[in-house]
């Protein structure tokens, strides 16, 4: 596909874990003694502050958001992460009461994170599912329990999306487990998204656009793909001069776009 401004310009020189990915991946700079320093100074940035018990703040939100970010950065699992995935599966036992995440948090808290603001225990459910699959804990029966769980309860019903936001953090670790992303379930949950898309790409609001885009570029089902194509579409009309997209958080909104074109082989 054409687009008409450089999708790579944001990166250059971004110190962000979302930036440092694509530096090193897309932009090939990580031999650069720049992109080694940015990489350390970003990844000692993460790691501090974590406690003994693993947690960061003991808040299940922030802990989240650094495990995220050394995923990006860090990629393969040392003492730390597994300390942190630990603590993360400990409170998915708690009642959500004695949980810090609460109802609605700020939408700047979300900044380069691949989940919305919404309800918690499915924030909470989704965003550890997905971290201990993406860190190599897919495999874990307790892991898969809880899959198993998710894929024939929510998303075996007839109304999937009736709480998008909430929906959308548990479909993100539905699409990147290697067994689950090929359910029944997950292929009727991409096939009511096509009833909330619109013919111009975009998917009816509260719908993330960049996260919907970004999980189902993970998928491999005709189904996501050609909406994939109308939101690809989409892209290209409204890329920012600067290369990037949209107003709120661009660097992340175009790392999603730019990783979902890329595994769909358009850039």
């Amino acid at each position: 596909m054409h687009l008409r401004y450089d999708p790579y310009a944001v990166f250059r020189d971004s110190q962000t874990p979302a930036g440092l990915y694509a530096r090193q991946k897309w932009l090939a700079e990580s031999e650069s003694s720049a992109w080694q320093s940015d990489f350390r100074k970003t990844v000692k940035r993460l790691e501090t502050g974590q406690r003994p018990d693993g947690s960061w703040q003991q808040s299940e939100l922030e802990t989240i958001t650094r495990l995220f970010g050394l995923h990006l950065t860090v990629r393969e699992p040392d003492a730390g992460i597994t300390a942190g995935l630990d603590w993360l599966l400990g409170r998915l036992a708690h009642p959500p009461e004695n949980r810090t995440v609460r109802p609605a948090p700020d939408d700047s808290l979300f900044r380069g994170l691949p989940f919305v603001p919404g309800d918690p225990e499915a924030l909470l459910q989704g965003g550890v599912l997905f971290l201990a699959t993406i860190f190599g804990r897919s495999r874990d029966p307790g892991i898969r329990e809880r899959y198993r769980a998710m894929d024939g309860g929510l998303f075996s019903g007839p109304a999937v999306w009736s709480d998008p936001r909430a929906t959308s953090n548990l479909f993100r670790a539905l699409v990147v487990h290697p067994e689950f992303s090929r359910t029944n379930a997950v292929r009727a949950a991409v096939r009511q998204l096509a009833d909330l898309q619109s013919a111009d790409g975009d998917w009816q609001p509260p719908l993330p656009f960049y996260q919907i885009l970004n999980a189902l570029a993970h998928l491999d089902c005709p189904e996501a793909d050609q909406q994939l194509a109308r939101a690809f579409d989409q892209l290209a009309a409204r890329q920012n001069k600067d290369g990037s997209w949209g107003r709120f958080d661009p660097e992340w909104n175009t790392f999603l776009a730019v990783h979902a074109l890329r595994n769909k082989g358009h850039l």
